[in-house]
């Protein structure tokens, strides 16, 4: 393995890309698919997950918390289903432009323009078709 690249690295990106296949796809809301997942962090020990969501200019980020928050217990059941893991994370929903150790968007706008990770598109069929009830 490589230094540097840690187990919780590879769970945050699977949640990552869950989490946002799940709000494009299948939100209870319809506003939910207009909400972009910019970044997951997941502690070392994989109990927690700050997923850093942004919203369009002029959109309300107030209510789009309130709705993440409501369904952030059908988002947690989602991911016990599709990720093996012993614990699934508590999930937090934070702002891309939060003051916290979170990224900034401009940061993750410059890593998806150098054809960073967020850039890779990978394909995930089965994950579609285990959704969807294939």
């Amino acid at each position: 393995m490589k230094p540097g690249y840690r187990r919780a690295d590879r769970v945050s990106s699977e949640i990552h890309e869950i989490i946002a296949l799940l709000l494009s796809r299948f939100a209870p809301e319809p506003s939910l698919d207009r909400l972009t997942i910019t970044s997951v962090k997941v502690s070392d020990d994989l109990k927690y997950a700050r997923v850093f969501y942004s919203v369009f200019p002029g959109e309300s980020p107030e209510l789009y918390h309130r709705a993440l928050v409501r369904y952030r217990g059908l988002i947690r059941k989602e991911l016990g289903r599709l990720i093996r893991l012993k614990t699934i994370p508590t999930i937090e929903f934070l702002r891309a432009d939060y003051e916290g150790d979170g990224p900034a968007l401009d940061e993750i706008r410059e890593g998806r323009q150098e054809g960073g990770p967020q850039n890779k598109i990978r394909e995930r069929s089965s994950l579609m078709d285990e959704l969807e009830g294939k």
